[in-house]
Parts: C-alpha cells; sequence; structure tokens
C-alpha cells in the first residue's frame, strides 16, 4: 500500500511541474508573465578593471524588456567592441535573467603614439583607452610593433624601472632609451644574451647611471659607450 501512495504521489507531483513549466514556457513565448520580460542583469569579469557601465551600455537592455526581442548575439557583439573586453559571454536564463561574463585583455606593455599612451595585450592588442601618462614600471613601444612582443617584454622586464621607453629600428633591433637619457643600441640576434651583460654591467657598475650618451651592445665580443659632451 506504502509504495502505491508514493507512486501516486511522485506520479502527481510529475503532472504538475509539467503543467507548471509548460505554462511558464507558453506565457513566455507570448509575452506575458514574470518570466516574459528581463528582470535583472547580472555582468562579472575576471578583473577589477572591467567597466561596468560601458559594458550595461553596450548590453542595452533595460529591466522589463520582453525576453523574446533580446538578440543574444548582436549583444554580444557589442560587449566585445568595449575596449578592454577580449572575450565575452552572454546567456539568457529561463528566469528572465540575462547573465554577462567577460574575460579583459591582459596589458604587458603599452603603446605611445608622442601624445598617449595605449595599452598593449600579450598578442599586440592596442586597447583604446588612451591615457596621459604611462603605468609605473611598464615598457613603452614607440613605433612599429613587433610580432614577438611578449618576448622581448619578458627579455627587458628586469630592466623596466630604467627604460623610457624602446623603438625598432628598421624592423631588424631595438633600441633602448633609458629615463637617464641613455640609449642602447641592441643586436638583432641573442637579444637575451645581451640584456643579461648589461643587468650584470648595471648591477656591478651602475653603467645606466653614468653620464652617457650611448651604450653600443651591437658586436658581441665588445660594449662600446659614448660620453655626453
Amino acid at each position: 500500500m506504502k509504495k502505491v501512495l508514493i507512486f501516486w504521489f511522485y506520479f502527481v507531483l510529475s503532472i504538475v511541474l509539467a503543467i507548471y513549466f509548460s505554462t511558464r514556457i507558453i506565457t513566455s513565448q507570448m509575452g506575458r508573465g514574470p518570466v516574459s520580460t528581463v528582470n535583472h542583469l547580472d555582468i562579472t569579469g575576471d578583473t577589477q578593471n572591467l567597466d561596468i557601465d560601458a559594458v550595461t551600455a553596450a548590453v542595452g537592455v533595460q529591466r522589463g524588456t520582453a525576453i523574446r526581442s533580446v538578440d543574444i548575439r548582436q549583444i554580444n557583439n557589442k560587449i566585445l567592441a568595449v575596449p578592454g573586453i577580449k572575450n565575452a559571454s552572454t546567456r539568457r536564463l529561463p528566469n528572465g535573467n540575462l547573465i554577462v561574463k567577460t574575460e579583459m585583455h591582459k596589458p604587458i606593455a603599452m603603446y605611445s603614439d608622442g601624445l598617449y599612451f595605449y595599452p598593449l595585450s600579450a598578442d599586440g592588442t592596442k586597447i583604446e583607452t588612451p591615457m596621459e601618462q604611462p603605468s609605473p614600471n611598464t615598457i613603452v613601444i614607440h613605433g612599429k610593433l613587433p610580432k614577438d612582443l611578449t618576448n622581448i617584454i619578458n627579455i627587458l622586464s628586469g630592466l623596466s624601472e630604467h627604460i623610457d621607453y624602446i623603438d625598432m629600428v628598421e624592423s631588424r633591433r631595438w633600441n633602448i632609451h633609458t629615463k637617464s637619457g641613455i640609449t642602447i643600441y641592441l643586436p638583432e640576434e641573442n637579444v637575451a644574451n645581451a640584456v643579461s651583460k648589461l643587468n650584470l654591467l648595471n648591477q656591478k657598475h651602475q653603467i645606466l647611471s653614468r653620464d652617457l650618451s650611448v651604450i653600443d651592445m651591437r658586436d658581441d665580443s665588445r660594449i662600446l659607450v659614448k660620453t655626453r659632451k
């Protein structure tokens, strides 16, 4: 008898739930009921630098908007156009809520056009949020951007506190311009080895603090220096 009662209980419960969810789906499709409209927008990101207001404006959906009129793909494309956004995922939940998850570009350097500074992600993407001053101890690049951005930034990271900016010469090699006014000519090859030598010289002899105008490291067998006149 007990098993029969349990069976009928779950049977009736399943019918009630089926009717309930079917009704909600139908009313939602008809534009009626509490789940037929957007009730809440939840935006999250993988960093604290996310501009919530900019993403909200890109979504452009107000509370009470008919859920069936919301174009998820179009919203996602607008979010991806927000400066700094690398990836975005927008979902529409059965309860009428929208969830937006974003991934930001991770700046590893900055690009300067001579007036403003723009964060650069590891893949070389220039994030269109100009700044009047560069971030502290962030390597700034002038001119042409390299394909191996991550590689050169990693090599120069130990010198970042001394570097004003770097620029590429004829798409072949790099020049470092220090905050003290020294121009360092790096070789085309074995850049990491040259920078390692420079670091060692600076640690032992504070070469980057001396009254020099040029440190030429293009010849692997010797380092040439030029004093200021």
